[in-house]
């Protein structure tokens, strides 16, 4: 089942935009819950994980760039839909990884184009659960909050969206269990999440304001994966 989440302190448009993606899980079949939020500050005292938030930009108190901004310290994977009355503001809807945006009023179109856009996503980011042992208990670990995870005097370090957790193991069970076509090894020391690659040259990869050494040995294999990576997930 979807979570969905409609953030907007104008309650006729976000009542006409609740009729419009009820009609299209009526249409599809699919099953979903979804909640209404009037102010930012609900949405973000909620703290649920939604699967897929339509967020208005222009809001009172905080503007929905802010809100976003905090949403993503929370949740990194949800499909976020930006709904405006400008479309000049949605521009900036990629500083918080925006999926895409719809002009008000929006229409059953727009409503459909986005929604299939956001469940694709969604549908092709699956995750992996992974259980690390660390010297405070087991955590188990969604491979999509993984950022890289690197080899440090002779132990492993994830860092991840929800914190970094020092391990013993090896680098090559590590690859073993993440999805190959998002995550690599880009030299002998660092396994990488592409979806948190922010740009690439034939020296290094820059992951979370992170450069990291691409092995020579391996660069075209590494930048054609990455090229193929994007040209999926645009």
């Amino acid at each position: 089942m979807l979570l969905l989440a409609i953030v907007d302190d104008d309650q006729n448009d976000s009542a006409a935009l609740s009729a419009l993606v009820a009609e299209y899980f009526r249409q599809n079949g699919k099953s979903y819950m979804f909640r209404v939020f009037h102010t930012p500050l609900d949405f973000i005292r909620s703290m649920e994980n939604y699967d897929i938030v339509f967020m208005d930009i222009r809001m009172d108190k905080l503007d929905g760039l802010e809100v976003a901004r905090i949403m993503r310290k929370i949740n990194a994977n949800c499909a976020l839909i930006f709904v405006t009355h400008m479309a000049q503001l949605a521009i900036k809807g990629y500083e918080v990884d925006a999926l895409d945006f719809i002009v008000k009023p929006a229409d059953q179109f727009s409503i459909n184009y986005v929604l299939d856009k956001a469940i694709s996503r969604l549908e092709n980011t699956s995750s992996t659960l992974i259980a690390i042992k660390t010297s405070d208990g087991i955590i188990s670990l969604s491979s999509n909050d993984i950022i890289y995870v690197e080899v440090f005097d002779h132990n492993l370090v994830y860092h991840t969206t929800k914190g970094v957790y020092d391990v013993r193991g090896r680098l090559s069970d590590v690859i073993k269990k993440l999805d190959s076509k998002r995550f690599i090894m880009c030299n002998r020391s660092f396994v990488v999440n592409l979806r948190y690659v922010s740009s690439a040259c034939n020296e290094y990869l820059i992951i979370d304001g992170t450069k990291i050494s691409i092995s020579k040995s391996h660069r075209k294999e590494i930048m054609q994966h990455f090229s193929n990576f994007l040209g999926e997930n645009l």
